[in-house]
């Protein structure tokens, strides 16, 4: 499994505007993911207490969500996360 900083690099996560690249699963931040292009979106998940940073919407196991400049190209693609941002 790939790092975090190879995810930054590949796809280029997108600020929410307050300093972090985290948007809630709830309210105005949901609906801008659930607006964006399906293929930018990407879900922090919790994984027994390993975050995992997956391609996709995930429902189960979801902390946040993630949004990209460059989409991903296969689903299922998956990077660890070392500490929120």
């Amino acid at each position: 499994m790939k790092r975090f900083e190879a995810f930054e690099k590949k796809y280029l996560p997108i600020s929410n505007g307050e300093g972090s690249i985290l948007l809630e699963t709830y309210g105005e931040d949901l609906e801008k993911v659930r607006k964006a292009d399906s293929g930018k979106v990407w879900t922090l998940l919790d994984c027994d207490g390993v975050l995992l940073v997956a391609s996709g919407f995930h429902f189960v196991n979801r902390m946040n969500y993630i949004l990209t400049a460059k989409p991903w190209r296969k689903r299922g693609e998956v990077f660890y996360y070392y500490g929120l941002a």
